[in-house]
């Protein structure tokens, strides 16, 4: 039996062992160890499924991007497909963070289904849109022991091509080099013309959830440009010719021709009549040679062709004299035929008889250099920069109004003007030290608004155009060459305007007039530029087509510049800038074909300036080089505006990106 001190005492050691917890860590810590373990293994797990969602949400968003960039149709294709799944993976590798296969199906320990792992890229309704969805399952580690084997992830993306207002303006080289073959198949123009299809097959017609604006305009350029039509069509007085009785200068020949003006009051005739006689008793030398104008022989023999025949002529200032026999034969039957008085022969044989009237007349003539009805010859040429009306020519390029005459051919030869234009008055000072275009040089102003003589445009007459031995007026020259590059015109430029489809069935849909484009010609870069400045100005001659959207947003606006080759600027070449030779309208007529090439070449940079002083973006490509031009490169907008391409591929390549970079790819979801 436990006494009272004794219990006393065991009470004592149980309330002293209550108070001390040093006994319980180990109890305690071992009941703790599996929420904290649940803990840590949720945190390490959650963390690895966030990493992995991030990750796996990137690599979405890039395969969408890259479809989209790859397309070239309003579908995607097996290739662009191809092409995300390549941008997914790089981004998210299968077995990323213990991710397993996209093909696989995940079930739980059970056997119930987790999730079917899936990537896929798809249509979007609306064309311009790449859909992405991707999920996959990561297996857990710590929270395995808590009944939790996996963890899905998934996330869906799209991209689409947000443009905007966009307006772009394609300025291409369509010279003679364009017909040389690539190493991919056919010309470098047919690859152009491929490269400008996918072009449009990704940047497209507009429309759109905004109703923005895309419009194309082409301005195909070798040594001129052809916008004779579309400045005739907005107002005919924008060029010399546009107004009847408008004169334009070329260098050429001008031909005299002689008209008799028998109106004049100074006209005068005066006849002395001779009679010849004979008593032919052959018949048929009376019939067959007397009566045809024939020799008889011992008499007199007029002109065989049966004209009159000229004695003489002379001139006294603007009178010619001249003096001619007009021949008249009768012929009778003696038998039955009363002869005429004072005919001698036998009464039974045939007779005949001519008469020769001798005519003096005093012709009042004019001096024309234009030929016209009445002009009885060209008496001589002369070779010089001569005048010419060209209203009727002007007018000619239309089908419906009748073709103008060669002022420098008999009348004989009708022309038709095909719409290349010779560029408005220039300097001819400025140099490769000009830094700024001279206010004068009014083919280097964009904005300008032809008022005068000098800021309008001529219309490019090859046929007029003439060479001579020297600068002065020559009385021998020859015709300029007309075949190959050294005269060629190019297929007329184009407006900006929208195309609901690449190929709408029509003849004036987009790729009947691509197909068009043929190539011929030396090269000029910067009546190219200019006049792809020109078309696509919201500033100048069509600032009431250009300057806004009917959305009422802005107008993104892009220079595409093509070429494949440098400026090849010729002396004796017909173009923009006339014949430069005798014409001296970038240089003095006697500078060389490099010194013209080096001037044409700063003019282009001068150009290529006041393009992206405008705000404008332009873009380059040289095709059939590696790499790209200094001159190119300058012209750009940036390094990152120009490309170089070698063959089909690589410019297809190029437009397609350019295409791209304009649209502006962008993530929507």
């Amino acid at each position: 039996m436990v006494d009272k001190n004794e219990m006393k005492s065991r009470v004592s050691f149980l309330q002293r062992l209550r108070k001390d917890a040093a006994g319980n860590t180990l109890a305690m810590a071992a009941a703790a160890l599996f929420p904290i373990a649940g803990l840590v293994g949720g945190g390490v797990d959650i963390g690895r499924a966030y990493m992995a969602q991030a990750r796996l949400q990137q690599a979405c968003d890039a395969g969408v991007l890259a479809g989209r960039r790859n397309m070239t149709q309003d579908t995607l294709t097996a290739a662009d497909i191809a092409e995300a799944n390549k941008f997914f993976d790089f981004n998210f590798p299968e077995g990323s963070f213990g991710s397993t296969a996209f093909d696989a199906t995940i079930t739980d320990s059970d056997g119930t289904e987790v999730s079917k792992n899936k990537i896929a890229f798809t249509d979007g309704a609306d064309p311009r849109v790449v859909n992405g969805e991707a999920r996959t399952t990561i297996r857990t580690t710590l929270m395995r022991v808590f009944g939790y084997e996996n963890m899905v992830i998934e996330t869906d993306c799209s991209s689409r091509l947000d443009v905007g207002n966009v307006d772009v303006m394609m300025v291409l080289d369509v010279t003679g080099s364009m017909g040389n073959n690539v190493s991919d198949g056919g010309t470098r123009l047919d690859a152009l013309k491929v490269a400008v299809e996918d072009f449009y097959g990704i940047l497209g017609p507009g429309g759109g959830v905004s109703n923005e604006q895309i419009r194309y305009g082409f301005v195909p350029y070798s040594s001129t440009v052809n916008v004779g039509e579309i400045l005739y069509d907005a107002d005919p007085t924008w060029l010399t010719g546009g107004t009847a009785g408008d004169r334009a200068t070329y260098q050429t020949r001008k031909a005299t021709f002689e008209v008799e003006d028998k109106t004049d009051p100074r006209y005068s005739i005066t006849e002395n009549e001779f009679v010849e006689s004979l008593a032919q008793l052959d018949g048929p030398e009376c019939t067959d040679r007397y009566a045809e104008n024939l020799n008889v022989e011992t008499y007199f023999v007029p002109d065989p062709s049966g004209n009159p025949l000229i004695i003489s002529e002379s001139r006294t200032g603007d009178l010619k004299t001249v003096v001619s026999d007009v021949f008249e034969y009768r012929s009778w039957d003696g038998s039955t035929d009363a002869p005429p008085a004072g005919a001698v022969g036998s009464a039974f044989w045939r007779q005949c008889e001519r008469t020769r009237t001798r005519t003096t007349e005093v012709i009042p003539v004019i001096q024309v250099d234009k030929w016209q009805p009445g002009a009885v010859r060209i008496t001589d040429w002369s070779y010089d920069a001569e005048t010419h009306g060209v209203y009727d020519y002007v007018r000619s390029i239309k089908p419906a109004n009748p073709a103008a005459q060669n002022p420098t051919t008999d009348g004989e030869d009708l022309e038709r003007w095909d719409g290349c234009i010779v560029e408005r008055k220039s300097n001819a000072s400025i140099t490769t030290a000009t830094t700024a275009i001279p206010t004068d040089a009014l083919d280097l102003q964009i904005d300008l608004l032809p008022t005068d003589a000098d800021s309008r445009w001529a219309p490019f007459w090859r046929d007029l155009k003439y060479d001579r031995a020297d600068t002065n007026t020559a009385t021998s020259g020859s015709k300029i060459s007309l075949s190959g590059d050294s005269a060629a015109c190019p297929a007329p430029a184009r407006k900006l305007q929208s195309y609901a489809t690449y190929d709408d069935g029509s003849s004036n849909d987009l790729e009947s007039y691509i197909s068009g484009l043929q190539d011929g010609g030396f090269t000029n870069h910067t009546i190219g530029m200019i006049w792809g400045a020109r078309l696509l100005s919201e500033d100048g001659l069509f600032k009431a087509e250009n300057s806004t959207a009917p959305n009422g947003f802005s107008i993104g606006r892009h220079v595409v510049f093509m070429t494949d080759g440098n400026m090849v600027i010729r002396q004796t070449n017909y173009g923009a800038y006339g014949y430069q030779k005798l014409d001296s309208s970038i240089a003095a007529a006697n500078a060389g074909d490099t010194e013209l090439a080096a001037r044409q070449a700063h003019r282009f940079q001068l150009m290529c300036a006041a393009v992206r002083a405008k705000g404008w973006t332009v873009w380059v490509v040289q095709f059939g080089s590696s790499t790209v031009s200094a001159n190119m490169l300058a012209c750009a907008s940036s390094p990152g505006n120009a490309a170089a391409a070698t063959d089909r591929a690589t410019l297809q390549a190029a437009f397609s990106n350019i295409a791209q970079k304009i649209g502006g790819l962008r993530l929507s979801n």
